[in-house]
């Protein structure tokens, strides 16, 4: 049946289509081809690496073994070369039957002077007594007999029976190696005695090996162990040839191995290359197969595609269309990207030819993209003076090819004058005709920016941690000083009591108390320091307290130094503890006049109100804890030496001090009163250039708040004391208070802590008149032990005793009623006074 035009031009379609698939299949089959062939030539290259390291490997080994064979044939030759002169002298004594001292001595001394590794040569007749030895032993020795050690007999003896020359080796007086050469002279049948020569033999060896084989290491060893060895360590995996060379009837056994030159001499690149190049040259070959098979499918499809060729035409149009719009995309979504994306070509000649720039680059600058007109040139100008002339030999080694990546970070300048750090990464890529260019430009100010004032933060965070520590460890010090006080200021007061006033210890025991007295203040700076010193609030006023302090240290320093004053004139009052503010200011006028010395120069002291925001809290030292607000801000200015920035992070820690002598606890104890009062603190300096110190203060309205009521925690009238429970965990200062007391007539019940002082009231609760309670101590503190008390027998007086201020100690005591407080070190009186206060005893006990 005939077809017609439609149908025939269907079924050719259907034809076409056929092919194609037949195509397409013996195309997919063909793929696997690149693959075989690729894996077979990286097998190959493979195998050829390793033969040809195998025949490096064998190259080197015989290289070693002829280095053995030359180094055990030179030593040989080397000490035969050396004998030869002591074995013709000694012919020539013999011959002449041992007559001609004097000849033979200069003939010696011309063989030592011709051969200088030869130390010595001796002459020994066959009682192995020496005849005549060069140099001369001194003290005229030549009687001597030489077999002295069995070492040297059997030597001896082993020449006179072979007739050889024998050879020994021993130490001298310097642990040197020396070699001994014994030669026995027979005339006729009869021994005529012994010629005997001294070599040192690490020098025979040296002078032996001059000319050793070059980048060989060379070990000589015997029974006696080691020799002489080459300098240098033998490389790890090279081959070692040991061997032995016999002379003078000794076996001297030699290990010759090849240094880095020679192996690297021998082993070389070559495997490694033909693995690479037959790996690179398989991965070409398959890629090629694939191309060519690739290419062969495409033909192939192409001389099919006739029937179809309306329908590739739209299919082009389409994709062309699409390629455009692809394109714009591209444009738009890098324009839309936060960094700027370029691309650039160089050509062959050189030449720098712009692809592409993103309008991002416009926001970052701060100056229109045709500013730029595609040169590296137009980009270094806007590049911080700094950083350019780095960046712009970076882009050149780049630019020449030198380098195919490259990343790098700079400063740039936009057009409104402001700075922002850029980081760039640019990448080479070969093509036809030249290279590619593709770079990224990223902003990463706020990066930078919050790096940094994360590790200031984190600086901060740790300088907080260190004081909170330090601070923690002064406090723990300062409470067991003051328990140890305690017993040294109270036995040595006990001690003045018990001897006579015209007793000449009493003048010694003064000047313990004293010193005792003193360490407390010191116990008292520690807690300042750890903030445990209490605040007494009241209304004062900074400026007043400035200059106060001012006028009293101006009479105690230099004269050529000025205190200047600078105060706003409405400063508000602050809440706070007047000593402690006094201490601040007297420390820090203190350090600026040490400073400043004898030189002369100016202290400027400002009292002013400021507003503080989160920015300005945080150029503050210890402000992490503050709100922005109003502050009162003390600075103290001089101009004096100055310091550096190791200085600075360290003024304030405990006993650091730059003096020549002092406790440099004095600044350590204003980070303590300053963070106590909710302030903070900033130090400026320069070396050179004096120093600034300002320690804020809140400002706070402080008319208006309600003064605290502390009527609850005041003590309780109470009665006084016949039978006291003593409870210290500290064993010395407790018997320090039961002596005091027991001498007063009180009776005592000691506890060594809470626990076992609740066990004892327990017993007897209302036997005891008063209980004298520390603070601190272990198992259970003194407030849950007064608690526990208090529930057994609610009125039992109780007496604090703390190293603690009062008012920081009896605040934890809050509604509990303490009867008194009793602060250490104390000194006897104190602790009767403290008990009398109470009253007499109540009728019912």
């Amino acid at each position: 049946m005939p077809l017609n035009g439609s149908d025939r031009e269907s079924r050719n379609e259907e034809d076409a289509a056929v092919e194609v698939d037949r195509i397409e299949s013996l195309s997919r089959d063909w793929y696997a081809l690149p693959v075989l062939v690729g894996a077979s030539i990286l097998l190959v290259s493979l195998m050829a690496a390793m033969m040809v390291r195998d025949a490096e490997n064998r190259s080197l080994e015989a290289a070693v073994d002829a280095a053995l064979d030359t180094i055990t044939t030179e030593i040989e030759q080397g000490i035969d070369r050396q004998l030869y002169g002591v074995i013709t002298l000694a012919w020539r004594w013999d011959w002449r039957g041992g007559n001609a001292r004097e000849v033979w001595v200069a003939e010696a001394r011309k063989l030592i002077d011709d051969l200088p590794l030869l130390q010595s040569i001796a002459w020994l007749d066959g009682d192995h007594k020496v005849l005549v030895r060069e140099p001369s032993i001194s003290g005229g020795r030549e009687g001597l007999v030489f077999s002295e050690q069995a070492e040297t007999l059997k030597a001896l003896q082993l020449a006179e029976d072979k007739r050889k020359i024998i050879g020994t080796i021993t130490d001298d007086s310097t642990q040197k190696k020396i070699l001994m050469v014994h030669i026995a002279l027979h005339k006729q049948g009869v021994s005529r005695g012994f010629a005997v020569g001294t070599y040192e033999l690490e020098s025979l060896l040296s002078k032996i090996f001059v000319a050793e084989p070059r980048g060989f290491r060379v070990e000589v060893s015997s029974d006696g162990g080691p020799i002489w060895g080459s300098a240098g360590e033998t490389p790890f995996d090279v081959p070692v040839r040991y061997g032995t060379s016999s002379t003078l009837n000794m076996n001297w056994d030699i290990s010759v191995s090849p240094g880095a030159r020679v192996v690297n001499t021998y082993r070389t690149w070559l495997p490694m290359a033909i693995g690479l190049g037959g790996g690179f040259f398989g991965l070409l070959t398959g890629l090629a197969l694939y191309m060519g098979v690739d290419s062969r499918r495409k033909a192939q499809r192409l001389q099919l595609a006739n029937l179809r060729l309306r329908e590739e035409i739209g299919l082009r149009s389409r994709a062309e269309k699409t390629t455009t719009e692809t394109e714009a995309e591209l444009v738009e979504t890098l324009n839309s990207l936060p960094v700027h994306v370029w691309s650039a070509r160089i050509s062959d000649d050189g030449e720098y030819l712009p692809r592409r720039m993103s309008t991002v680059l416009a926001g970052i600058s701060g100056r229109p993209v045709e500013f730029f007109d595609g040169s590296p040139e137009a980009w270094l100008q806007i590049i911080h003076a700094e950083d350019r002339t780095r960046l712009a030999e970076m882009i050149e080694e780049v630019l020449a090819g030198r380098t195919e990546k490259a990343d790098f970070e700079y400063r740039l300048v936009r057009a409104d004058g402001a700075i922002r750090y850029m980081s760039d990464s640019v990448r080479t890529t070969h093509v036809e005709s030249g290279r590619r260019l593709d770079g990224v430009s990223r902003d990463v100010t706020e990066v930078k920016e919050g790096e940094e004032e994360r590790l200031r933060l984190e600086e901060r965070f740790q300088q907080a941690q260190k004081l909170d520590s330090l601070g923690v460890l002064a406090g723990g010090i300062a409470h067991d000083f003051n328990n140890l006080l305690v017993a040294m200021l109270g036995h040595a007061r006990l001690a003045e009591e018990d001897l006579p006033q015209e007793s000449p210890i009493r003048h010694n025991l003064k000047s313990v108390i004293k010193a005792a007295r003193q360490a407390g203040d010191l116990c008292g700076q520690m807690l300042a320091y750890a903030g445990k010193v209490p605040i007494d609030t009241k209304a004062i006023e900074l400026d007043e307290i400035v200059e106060e302090i001012g006028e009293l240290l101006r009479a105690s320093i230099p004269s050529s130094t000025l205190i200047r004053y600078s105060f706003d004139k409405e400063v508000p009052s602050l809440r706070g503890d007047a000593s402690q503010v006094r201490q601040v200011a007297l420390n820090l006028i203190t350090n600026a006049s040490e400073s400043i010395g004898d030189t002369g120069g100016e202290i400027m002291l400002r009292v002013q109100t400021t507003q503080y925001d989160s920015a300005g809290l945080a150029e503050m030292e210890f402000s992490e804890t503050l709100e922005p607000g109003p502050y009162v801000v003390l600075t103290v200015s001089d101009t004096g030496c100055g310091m550096d920035g190791s200085i600075r992070t360290k003024i304030f820690e405990p006993f650091y001090t730059t003096k020549f002598a002092g406790r440099g606890l004095g600044l350590a104890a204003v980070v303590g009163i300053v963070r106590g009062h909710g302030g903070a603190l900033r130090i400026e300096s320069e070396i050179g250039h004096g120093s600034s110190v300002s320690v804020i203060f809140p400002a706070v309205d402080w008319a208006a708040a309600s003064e605290t009521d502390l009527s609850e925690n005041e003590p309780r009238p109470s009665r006084g004391a016949r039978k006291v429970l003593l409870v210290e965990d500290e064993e010395a200062a407790r018997e320090l208070a039961r002596i005091v007391l027991e001498r007063s007539g009180i009776d005592v019940v000691e506890a060594a802590d809470g626990v076992e002082a609740l066990a004892i009231f327990r017993l007897q609760p209302e036997d005891f008149d008063c209980v004298l309670l520390d603070l601190t101590m272990p198992y259970m503190d003194g407030v849950e032990t007064y608690a526990r008390l208090q529930k057994v027998r609610p009125d039992i007086p109780v007496i604090l005793c703390s190293g603690y201020p009062e008012s920081a100690a009896v605040a934890r005591f809050a509604n509990l009623g303490l009867s008194g407080f009793l602060k250490k070190p104390y000194e006897p009186e104190e602790l009767i006074a403290c008990l009398y206060a109470l009253g007499p005893p109540s009728a019912s006990v």
